[in-house]
This record gives structure tokens, C-alpha cells and sequence, in this order.
């Protein structure tokens, strides 16, 4: 009878030992994928900032892109306005010929 209140210890100290060996596991378990929250959380922020970032930048481009365009579609008039006004300046026949490629 004691040898058998000795195996029944022995198996419940073993039984106890699996079972907070499955708990501490767990545990662990549970631990890493809150850290893991925690680095997608910092991670999900970043992009967020570097993406805003992003969006800064291109209106950027585009505001510089507008403004090249803007330049340039402007610039033929402007030369075109500067030949006619040196040929009227010089008074040469030509004036005419400048306004009519003016137009």
C-alpha cells in the first residue's frame, strides 16, 4: 500500500511537472506574440510617417512639374513678343513677318 501511494505520488509529481511545463510554454508563447504586437504596432507607425512623408514629396514634384510646364508654355510668347518689339525697335521691314508668325 505505501508502494502504491509512492507510484501515485511519483505520477502526479510527473503529470504536475508536464503540466506546468505546458503552462510556462504557453506563457512564453503568449509573451512573444505580445512583443510581436508591440513591433508591428511601432512598425505599422512608421510606414504611416514615411508614407505621409512620401505624399510631401510628390506634391512637390507636381508642384515643380507645373511650374516647368508652366515656364515653358510661356516661354514662345515671350520670345515671339521679344523679336516683334527688336524689329520695331530697328524699325526693319520685317516687323510684319514676326507678328504674323506671332499669331
Amino acid at each position: 500500500m505505501a508502494a502504491d501511494i509512492q507510484q501515485q505520488q511519483n505520477n502526479g509529481g510527473r503529470e504536475n511537472s508536464a503540466a506546468a511545463a505546458l503552462f510556462q510554454r504557453a506563457h512564453q508563447k503568449m509573451l512573444t506574440l505580445s512583443r510581436i504586437d508591440e513591433q508591428l504596432s511601432t512598425l505599422i507607425d512608421q510606414r504611416r510617417k514615411v508614407q505621409d512623408e512620401l505624399r510631401t514629396v510628390q506634391a512637390m514634384i507636381n508642384e515643380e512639374f507645373d511650374r516647368f510646364t508652366r515656364a515653358m508654355a510661356e516661354l514662345p510668347a515671350t520670345v515671339v513678343t521679344s523679336i516683334s518689339e527688336s524689329v520695331r525697335a530697328h524699325g526693319n521691314g520685317r516687323m510684319q513677318q514676326a507678328e504674323e508668325a506671332a499669331a
